[in-house]
C-alpha cells in the first residue's frame, strides 16, 4: 500500500503538469518568487504534524507548485537524511516510517503571500536521536521560485522519559524479582534475522529462529551506529510490543595482537562509536552484552594497551548509563577454559563492573553450562556478588578439545563439528546469580571459512544450524557439580544426582591444569589467535 500510494502521488503530479492550463507558464528562478520560508523547520515527534510554509514577496498572480517530502537516501543540505520514509521499511528491515507525507501541491491565489502544507509525524514514544527530512518545491506555475527551493525538517525525538526505576529498569509490566532485572522479560524474537530467513527454506531451523537473540554492532555496522540501532529498536517495538531487545557489541577487539597498544585515533573512533550507539538507543529498554572477547584477548595487549582497554570499557559503561536510562548492561568475562576466575574478576573490577548489572560468559566459546555456572559463581564472589548470563547457544555437547591444547588452544572455536544447542533461553535458570541463559547470537552463524563448506564469517550456515538442532541437549549438563548454587531443593537434588551419575572426579581436573600450568600463557595466546582468526 505505501508503494501504491507513492505511485499514485507521483502520477497525480505528472498529470497535473501535463494538464496544466495552456495559459499557465512554468518558471525557474525569479526573485520574490516561491520559496520555503526558512532553511530549517522543527517539530516535536509527539506533535502529530509539522506545518511547512512556502512564501513569496511578489503576490501579483495566482501561482502554485508541487512539493516533495523525502527521507533516508537523500541529502539533507550537506548531511544524509536520517528519517525513514513511508515504504522504506520493506524487505528485511520492515522499519516503521518516521513520517507519512509523500508530497503534493500548494496553491497561492493572487494577493496571498504564503501558504502551508502538513507533514504527518509518527510518534515512536521514546527519546532518542533526531531525524531529518528533505523538503523540496518544484514545477512552479505562473511564477518562478526564489533561491530556497529545499529545506530540512528536523523531527525532535524528545518524548518525556520515565525515570529509571532501579528495581525495574526495563520497565517490565510486572516488576522483576529482586536482583534480576531481566526476570519475566519477554525478549524480542527477530522475524527478520538471518536464521529466520534461512528457516523459510529450511523449516527445521524454526527451533532456533523462534528463540530470541542479540543484534550485534561493531565496525561492520557502518558509519552511523545510531541510525542502525535505532531502526532495529523501533522495528522491535512495532513488531512485538512489550518485548525487550537484546543488543551486543563487538567493536573493541580489532584484530591486532602482539603487545599491541591502541592509538589515539583508535580510542577516538571507539568513543565515537559508543556515543553514537548510546544516542541511538536513548530511552528504549534493552539488554546490552558489552564487547564480547574484550577481556579474553587481553594477552594481545601491551601493559599500556591494557590500561587503554580498561579506559575504553569504563567510557562505554559510563556513556551507556548516562544516555540510556533503561538499559541493563553485562560485560564480557570470557569463559572458564580461557581465564582464571581471579584474573577475570580483577579485569572486570578495573573495567567498571561495579557500575552495571554484571557480566556474561561463553559468548564465543562452547564450554559446558555447568562449568560456566561454577566459574561465574567464583567470579561473582570476587566482584561483590555480581550476577551473570551464560551463552548456551552451541554448548549442548560441550567444547571440542583439540589433541594438542598447548599448540591449538583449549577448544576449537571455528565451526567445531558435532556440537549441539544447549539450554534454551530463560530468565528462570534455577541458579543463584545466573540471571539468564541466552542464545546471544543465532546458533549456526559461521565462524569463518575454516572447514569445508563453511560460508564467510557471520553468514548463516543452515547445515550447521540443523546439526546443532540434531545434537541438542537442553538440560544443564552434569560435568560440574553446581547444586550448591541451585535456588530450589528440587534443582539442588537434580544437579547433585546428575553430577554423581556422571562420576565426575575433580582431582583429574586439577592434575590437568597443573600439567599445563607452565604453558598457560602460550595456550591462552593460541585461544586469542583462534578468536581473532574467526572474526577477521
Amino acid at each position: 500500500m505505501p508503494a501504491l500510494r507513492r505511485f499514485l502521488t507521483c502520477l497525480a503530479i505528472l498529470l497535473g503538469c501535463a494538464l496544466a492550463p495552456a495559459t499557465a507558464q512554468a518558471f525557474d528562478y525569479e526573485p520574490g518568487g516561491l520559496q520555503f520560508s526558512a532553511d530549517n523547520f522543527y517539530v516535536h515527534e509527539n506533535a502529530g504534524y509539522a506545518t511547512i510554509t512556502i512564501s513569496r514577496t511578489n503576490a501579483t498572480n495566482d501561482a502554485w507548485a508541487y512539493y516533495s517530502v523525502t527521507g533516508m537516501g537523500h541529502d539533507c543540505l550537506g548531511t544524509p537524511c536520517t528519517a525513514t520514509a513511508p515504504g522504506d521499511g520493506s524487505g528485511v528491515n520492515h522499519t516503521p516510517a518516521d513520517f507519512i507525507s509523500d508530497g503534493g501541491k500548494v496553491e497561492l491565489p493572487a494577493g496571498v503571500y504564503s501558504a502551508t502544507f502538513p507533514v504527518q509525524i509518527v510518534d515512536h514514544h521514546f527519546s532518542t536521536i533526531n531525524k531529518t527530512v528533505l523538503l523540496g518545491i518544484f514545477n512552479s506555475y505562473n511564477q518562478g521560485h526564489d533561491n530556497r527551493t529545499h529545506a530540512v525538517l528536523t523531527i525532535l525525538d524528545d518524548d518525556p522519559t520515565p525515570a529509571r526505576d532501579p528495581n525495574n529498569p526495563l520497565m517490565l509490566a510486572t516488576a522483576p524479582a529482586p536482583g534480576n532485572p531481566t526476570d519475566g522479560a519477554r525478549f524480542f524474537v527477530d522475524p527478520d534475522s538471518k536464521v529466520a530467513w534461512a528457516a523459510r527454506q529450511h523449516p527445521g531451523l524454526s527451533v532456533i529462529a523462534n528463540q530470541p537473540g542479540a543484534s550485534r554492532y561493531g565496525t561492520f555496522t557502518g558509519a552511523d551506529p545510531a541510525i542502525a540501532v535505532n531502526r532495529y529498536l523501533i522495528r522491535a517495538d512495532a513488531q512485538q510490543p512489550g518485548t525487550v531487545p537484546m543488543l551486543a557489541t563487538y567493536k573493541i577487539v580489532d584484530g591486532h595482537c602482539g603487545n599491541w597498544t591502541p592509538t589515539a585515533g583508535d580510542v577516538a573512533d571507539y568513543h565515537n562509536f559508543i556515543t553514537s550507539l548510546a544516542q541511538g538507543i536513548g530511552s528504549h529498554p534493552a539488554v546490552m552484552f558489552l564487547e564480547a572477547d574484550s577481556l579474553i584477548t587481553i594477552g594481545c595487549l601491551s601493559p599500556q594497551g591494557i590500561d587503554v582497554r580498561m579506559g575504553e570499557l569504563n567510557f562505554a559503561i559510563d556513556t551507556l548509563n548516562a544516555l540510556c536510562p533503561h538499559i541493563v548492561i553485562y560485560l564480557d568475562a570470557g569463559a572458564a577454559d580461557a581465564l582464571s576466575a581471579s584474573h577475570a574478576a580483577a579485569l572486570l573490577r578495573q573495567a567498571g563492573v561495579a557500575k552495571i548489572q554484571g557480566f556474561f560468559l561463553n559468548s564465543t566459546h562452547f564450554d559446558w553450562t555447568s562449568h560456566e555456572i561454577a566459574y561465574g559463581e567464583e567470579i561473582s564472589k570476587l566482584t561483590g556478588g555480581k550476577h551473570f548470563v551464560v551463552n548456551t547457544g552451541e554448548n549442548g555437547r560441550g567444547p571440542l578439545v583439540p589433541a594438542d591444547r598447548v599448540r591449538n588452544g583449549n577448544e576449537v572455536l571455528c565451526n567445531p563439528a558435532g556440537r549441539g544447542l544447549g539450554p534454551k533461553p530463560t530468565t528462570n535458570t534455577g541458579y543463584l546469580n545466573v540471571d539468564a541463559f541466552e542464545w546471544m547470537m543465532d546458533p549456526g552463524e559461521s565462524g569463518g571459512q575454516c572447514v569445508p563448506g563453511a560460508p564467510p564469517t557471520g553468514d548463516y550456515w543452515a547445515a550447521y544450524g540443523l546439526m546443532l538442532i540434531h545434537n541438542a541437549d537442553y538440560s544443564v549438563d552434569p560435568t560440574s557439580d553446581v547444586s550448591a548454587w541451585a535456588t530450589t531443593a528440587a534443582t539442588r537434588a537434580s544437579s547433585a544426582r546428575a553430577h554423581k551419575a556422571h562420576k565426575h572426579k575433580p582431582v583429574k581436573k586439577h592434575k590437568k591444569r597443573k600439567k599445563h600450568k607452565k604453558h598457560k600463557k602460550h595456550a591462552r595466546r593460541q585461544v586469542v589467535h583462534q578468536v581473532i582468526a574467526h572474526i577477521a
